[in-house]
Formats: structure tokens, C-alpha cells, sequence
């Protein structure tokens, strides 16, 4: 076996992939989940309520009264405030980088306001993106400052202006899509890779292409490769009819988020690679694939805000590439945001695909051990 890559041996490897996969329309059908597992994960991951909604606070008038009102806002453990700074330009910064999922802005002028017998204006600003999180929030505010004026304090109504940052409509398809978009090449990369590897064990062949000069990195790589150029052109499509049906903007930098989402797909097929190289037949395929993907999917934040989750769950959920896709995809597509602020995520999911690829590479040519 030659420790040099050699690019000829990578495509003759990449046209017999093609063959094989354009050749074979074999459906995969998906099998129901443990129900054991299922009741437990969602039990833990679903809640209808939200708690702990991280909110920047920028009291520019630090008084008693607006002290009074911070304490309204956070007494019941719905907001939990978080330093983002003392004005409400850093407050907007961090509703946009995505750290926070709300900002507070109580004006200079509120206790003069007040004193005045007037109404002041205070801002509530949420992060439109996470639409669920956002329309519950704004439930809970107003009813907060219902209580606050019911209770004599200010003396004359108090008026808060909310507004929903990149997604004033609250349209609900923007949030899911891009969670739909990564659950989907996930569970169909780990099914698809998996599936096409453990076929080569039925068929006898496996042991003939690990017998070849071909490194275990230009077998891997050209099986990746069919697979990798097909969910490209089902995630464009996808994006297209997403912006046709639900009106999805993309505010983004279009070849940066093909970048990223090229990383999270060759991470989601080397997953499947691997998961084939511990079984031995299509049924196991489906059953390893399903209890490994829909995990994934519930710790997300796909269809189910983190926030809700109990914080153990929520330091797992660090753990998973889907979660980090997600959040790249949404904040690409809706925020239109660069590099620089989701960096942590790219970072996260780049180590992932390294050491998928690293791991399915090395376990795929111990087969014959």
C-alpha cells in the first residue's frame, strides 16, 4: 500500500462510487426509535415553556426607579440578565452577535419622566431569529409590566416598545428551515454513507478495494466525494424553494455559508462511514444511523429552543455538529452575519469533520485486522 496520495488512484476510486450510487435506487426506509429513548430525550429536550432568556440590560438611567423596574423584569427567573454593556449600542451588538436573546434599554431620562407624571418609553429588543423564543418572551414582557403598573409604580402606565430584530413578521418557516435543512442532511449523510459501505460487505468487495494500493484516506475521500456533490445540489434546491415558498431571505455571504455547510456535510458522511465500519448489515444501518441522528436532532435546537433544555443537557448539546450548523445557518441566512462572529461555531464544527474523517479513515481499513 503506497503512503502517497495519488490523485489518479482518487478519481478511478470516485467513478466507481458514481457508478454505484447513480446505479443502485434502492429506498431507505427509516425504523422507529427505541421508544425508551425517544420518550426520554424528548421528555428532556421539549418544553412548550421558556426559561432563562439570557438579556442584555442597559439602564442609561441608573435609578431607583429604573432599578425597580430591572427587578420586575427578573424576579421569576424568565430573564436572566447578562453583561453586554451599559449602553444600548453594545445591547444591540449582542442581540446581533446572537449571545444574548434580548436586550432591556431603559432611557436617561426615565425617573425624571416619572416624576414628571409621564409615561417613559422603555425598548425591549429580541432576536427575531428564534421566533418561538422571541413571541414567548414578549408574552411574558408584557405581562411583566402589566404587573408593574398595576402595582402603582411608575404612577402613570409605563410604555415599552418591542421590536423583533431580522424577523419583524415572526414567521416561523424562518426559524425551522435552516434546523430542517441541517437534521436532514445529517440523518440522510449518516444513512447513505453507512448504507453504501456496509452494501460493499454483502457484495464481497470491500476486501478487494482494501487489498488495492489505495490508502485508507483515498478510499474514504472517494466515497465521500459522489455523496458530498449530491447534498449540494439538494441543499441548493432546498434553499430555492424555501425562498420561493416561505419567503426565506438570505442576508449573507452566500460562497461563506456553501463553505461551511461543505465542512458539516463531509463531517455528517464520515460520520455514516464510521458507524459502518462497527456493523454488518443494512438493518443495523438503520437502527445505529436513527439512535445516533435523532439524538442529534432533539439537542439541537432544531426544533426545540436550548433555552428550554436543563442546563446538563445543554452543555451535551456542545457536543453535537448539528447544533453548531444550525446556529452558523441562521445567523448566516437571517443575520447576515460574517466570520467574525461565528467563528466559535466554524471553529467547533471544523474540528469535528477533522477528526470524523481521521477516525472513519483509520477504523475503515482495520476492518481486514
Amino acid at each position: 500500500m503506497s503512503g502517497v496520495f495519488s490523485w489518479r488512484r482518487w478519481l478511478v476510486l470516485v467513478r466507481k462510487e458514481f457508478e454505484q450510487i447513480l446505479g443502485n435506487r434502492q429506498v431507505l426506509y427509516i425504523l422507529l426509535f427505541p421508544p425508551i429513548v425517544q420518550v426520554t430525550i424528548l421528555g428532556y429536550a421539549l418544553n412548550p415553556l421558556i426559561k432563562h432568556v439570557a438579556v442584555a440590560i442597559a439602564d442609561e438611567s441608573k435609578s431607583p426607579a429604573s432599578r425597580d423596574l430591572v427587578d420586575a423584569f427578573t424576579a421569576d427567573g424568565v430573564f436572566v440578565p447578562h453583561a453586554a454593556g451599559d449602553d444600548a449600542a453594545s445591547v444591540y451588538r449582542a442581540v446581533q452577535s446572537g449571545t444574548i436573546d434580548a436586550g432591556l434599554v431603559i432611557p436617561a431620562d426615565y425617573a425624571a419622566t416619572i416624576g414628571r407624571g409621564g409615561s417613559p418609553d422603555v425598548q425591549l429588543v429580541f432576536d427575531g431569529v428564534n421566533s418561538y423564543v422571541a413571541n414567548l418572551g414578549a408574552g411574558y414582557a408584557s405581562a411583566i409590566v402589566q404587573v408593574y403598573n398595576a402595582r402603582g409604580a411608575p404612577v402613570a402606565p409605563l410604555s415599552s416598545e418591542i421590536t423583533f430584530a431580522y424577523n419583524p413578521g415572526l414567521v416561523t418557516a424562518w426559524f425551522f428551515v435552516p434546523g430542517l435543512l441541517g437534521s436532514i442532511l445529517m440523518i440522510t449523510g449518516l444513512l447513505a454513507s453507512a448504507s453504501a459501505s456496509v452494501r460493499e460487505k454483502d457484495e464481497g468487495t470491500l476486501e478487494q478495494l482494501l487489498m488495492t494500493p489505495a490508502s485508507s484516506l483515498e478510499v474514504l475521500l472517494a466515497k465521500i466525494a459522489p455523496l458530498f456533490s449530491l447534498f449540494i445540489v439538494a441543499m441548493m434546491a432546498s434553499l430555492a424553494l424555501s425562498r420561493l415558498i416561505f419567503g426565506l431571505p438570505f442576508r449573507g455571504d452566500f460562497p461563506l455559508f456553501m463553505g461551511i455547510s461543505s465542512v458539516y456535510i463531509v463531517a455528517a458522511i464520515s460520520i455514516g462511514i464510521l458507524i459502518s465500519t462497527f456493523v454488518s448489515t443494512q438493518q443495523q444501518v438503520v437502527l445505529i444511523s436513527i439512535f445516533t441522528a435523532l439524538p442529534l436532532m432533539m439537542l439541537s435546537g432544531a426544533f426545540a429552543p436550548i433555552e428550554s433544555m436543563p442546563p446538563a443537557w445543554q452543555t451535551v448539546s456542545l457536543l453535537n455538529p448539528l447544533r453548531h450548523y444550525i446556529s452558523i445557518a441562521r445567523d448566516i441566512i437571517l443575520k447576515g452575519v460574517g466570520l467574525d462572529v461565528i467563528w466559535p461555531d466554524v471553529l467547533a464544527l471544523g474540528a469535528f469533520a477533522v477528526v470524523a474523517i481521521w477516525v472513519s479513515a483509520t477504523r475503515y481499513r482495520s476492518q481486514l485486522r
